[in-house]
């Protein structure tokens, strides 16, 4: 059995960083991450990668007024305890279209990426919906998901691969998504320091060390489908360029191709993720990075058969 290359990409604009930072503050990210797409594209074309681009709901909006149309009622809004989190509050700031909020909609972009062979539109929920969060409850994740599924459509999109914001994988949700017709979701990538370390600090520091050292192995595995619904889940971010580190890039690299190669020669598959605005700044060299990637993907194709595949066509598989 071939081995598969899984990428998926996490497309939130600014959505995911209300409660991070202030706009001014990562601005440069976003839009940099925008300006990045076209050659993102392209380089998946020139080495035939097929991608899940899972897309926050707001992003499909001509208009504030057009998204406003698909929140769900008030009382099936996500309630949550911390109110920075509330996107839905944020709309009588950011402006009024693409044109003039482009770190909040992005519906040109959604089209190019829906016309670009092998790419497929998902999920990020409606809202940018945090499942974990307290005070919100599975009918209003329900609700979001319900409102995501529903401006997609209106644009000839059907969801059917979702990712949760911040991997926030809840049992219960996922079953909603199942009972929405989704039929895969990405998982939270299932070894030791995901599973077993809890505090903050301690587990960053980790999962950076991680980006370079292979501290839980190669990650790869068999996808499974579990109450009918596939969990295609991550195995390794592609972390930005990190100032400090820069002299370690080089392993960032290897690890990756080292994970590849385990999946390849196993016939496992191997979940390659990140968000756009992650490469938003430094892109040339972060460009240059994925395509380091991307030649050797087309190796292990050559000599092992390697296919890339996005969630929907590896759900179906």
């Amino acid at each position: 059995m071939a081995g598969t290359l899984i990428i998926s990409l996490d497309f939130e604009l600014f959505w995911g960083m209300l409660d991070v930072c202030p706009l001014e503050k990562y601005q440069d990210h976003v839009l940099g991450g925008r300006k990045a797409i076209p050659g993102l594209l392209a380089l998946f074309q020139k080495y035939g990668i097929h991608a899940t681009w899972a897309t926050v709901g707001y992003l499909f909006a001509r208009s504030a007024q057009e998204a406003a149309s698909f929140f769900p009622e008030e009382g099936l809004r996500p309630a949550y305890d911390d109110p920075a989190l509330n996107s839905y509050a944020e709309f009588s700031k950011i402006g009024e279209a693409e044109a003039d909020a482009p770190c909040f909609f992005a519906p040109s972009l959604v089209e190019l990426v829906a016309e670009t062979p092998g790419q497929e539109i998902g999920s990020h929920t409606f809202s940018h919906y945090y499942c974990k969060e307290k005070g919100q409850t599975a009918e209003q994740f329900a609700a979001d998901m319900t409102a995501a599924k529903a401006i997609a459509a209106k644009y000839g999109y059907t969801l059917t691969s979702a990712v949760l914001p911040r991997n926030q994988c809840n049992p219960a949700y996922i079953r909603v998504l199942r009972d929405l017709g989704f039929t895969a979701y990405r998982g939270m990538e299932d070894n030791w320091v995901e599973n077993k370390v809890h505090v903050h600090f301690p587990l960053r520091v980790l999962r950076l060390t991680d980006t370079y050292f292979p501290i839980p192995g190669y990650g790869s595995y068999t996808p499974t489908q579990e109450d009918g619904i596939w969990n295609l889940r991550g195995t390794q971010m592609f972390r930005p360029i990190l100032g400090p580190l820069k002299f370690m890039e080089g392993l960032k690299v290897h690890r990756i191709k080292r994970q590849m190669l385990h999946a390849a020669k196993n016939g496992l598959t191997f979940h390659l993720w990140w968000h756009p605005h992650n490469v938003g700044v430094r892109t040339a060299e972060h460009m240059a990075q994925l395509e380091e990637i991307f030649r050797y993907y087309a190796e292990l194709k050559e000599k092992y058969g390697m296919e890339s595949l996005n969630m929907r066509e590896a759900a179906g598989k």
